[in-house]
């Protein structure tokens, strides 16, 4: 049986179970089909209480039925995760969540409105894979991922300009005014210092497309 990649969580229930800690313990080990009963040695509990963890996974659909099992005479229902990982969406925090504010001039230095517009990002992009698993037809994205290291702050200030002065003649070369004939699409770039506890990608560079 095949599960989505990643789900962006954008109920408040849904993200209320998900969250309570042995819920995401169960949830990272039913990236495969288990039974209540592997679960419960697994994770060290009572069959019992997976059995009740399990149900509410189950019904905010977090996690379904696997078909069954037949061991030690016995008939085990399988379950299964709906996706391998999970993010929640800001918009679970309703009103509370942060996003970029229309019409105000942004501070591009901010790591504030960096933030506002990740969030936003993840709840646009929640929507496009969920209308993606409903229609069957895939999302048309685009991921740029790459590092870069800089000798000084001038060599930083010095790359954000000349990305920003490309950036802009890119979008002036493809961009259709009016947009009644073609379809908005979003682009959004940022640059942060990494964590320190952040591992090193293998590859520097990384380019993912999907139409």
């Amino acid at each position: 049986m095949s599960i989505d990649a990643v789900d962006v969580i954008a109920a408040p229930a849904a993200a209320i179970v998900a969250l309570d800690p042995v819920r995401s313990r169960m949830l990272a080990e039913l990236r495969q089909p288990r039974s209540a009963t592997e679960l419960a040695r697994v994770l060290g509990l009572p069959r019992q209480r997976v059995h009740y963890h399990a149900r509410q996974l189950e019904s905010q659909g977090l996690v379904t039925g696997a078909g069954e099992r037949r061991w030690g005479g016995l008939t085990e229902r399988l379950l299964v995760a709906t996706a391998e990982a999970y993010l929640v969406s800001p918009e679970v925090l309703g009103a509370a969540a942060a996003r970029p504010v229309p019409g105000e001039r942004p501070d591009r230095l901010s790591a504030a409105y960096l933030v506002a517009v990740a969030g936003r990002v993840v709840q646009e992009v929640g929507a496009l894979l969920r209308r993606s698993r409903d229609t069957g037809r895939q999302a048309e994205t685009f991921t740029l991922d790459a590092e870069v290291t800089f000798s000084s702050p001038a060599a930083r200030a010095d790359f954000a300009r000349d990305l920003a002065e490309a950036v802009t003649a890119v979008i002036a070369r493809h961009h259709v005014e009016g947009g009644a004939t073609g379809r908005r699409h979003r682009l959004v770039v940022g640059a942060y210092p990494i964590p320190q506890h952040t591992p090193a990608a293998a590859d520097p560079s990384r380019e993912q497309t999907h139409d």
